[in-house]
């Protein structure tokens, strides 16, 4: 099972959901009533899984590689602060505004004189990775100070 997920990410839906209907089955013939299974239902109905392969669950670790906007698809080089994207583009001073305003992550305190990339933050990997993304454009403090949260 491991194998087809590693290769093929798009199985993961019909791996998962063979195992839990196989384990439900099992359960069943040892007389165990399953009540729920709405994790079986919620999997059936996925039409979208996010995965990576890149230290992500091992290292907590994630970056941004590409954006969407525009109906185009830009490359992110984060580790440079380059990437295909126009930085004047409109519709990318809106998301790179999202990114750092529509966000719970934040950059530790204590972790000032640390490199971008290796910047302690406070906050899950998706967020973090996002404001690592806007931050080199623009401050994310700069723009929390600008726009402050009303609710």
């Amino acid at each position: 099972i491991g194998i087809i997920v590693a290769n093929v990410p798009e199985g993961l839906l019909a791996t998962v959901t063979v195992s839990l209907t196989l384990t439900a089955k099992r359960m069943a013939s040892k007389h165990v009533l399953v009540k729920n299974l709405e994790s079986v239902e919620t999997l059936g109905s996925t039409t979208t899984i996010a995965s990576d392969k890149t230290g992500t669950l091992t290292q907590n670790r994630m970056t941004v590689a590409h954006l969407w906007y525009n109906d185009e698809v830009f490359t992110a080089d984060t580790s440079v602060s380059k990437g295909s994207y126009e930085k004047t583009n409109e519709s990318f001073r809106a998301l790179h505004q999202i990114a750092a305003l529509c966000n719970r992550a934040s950059f530790d305190p204590d972790d000032v004189d640390t490199p971008l990339l290796l910047r302690k933050t406070i906050g899950d990997a998706t967020e973090s990775a996002l404001i690592r993304f806007a931050e080199p454009l623009r401050s994310v403090s700069e723009y929390r100070d600008t726009y402050r949260k009303v609710a």
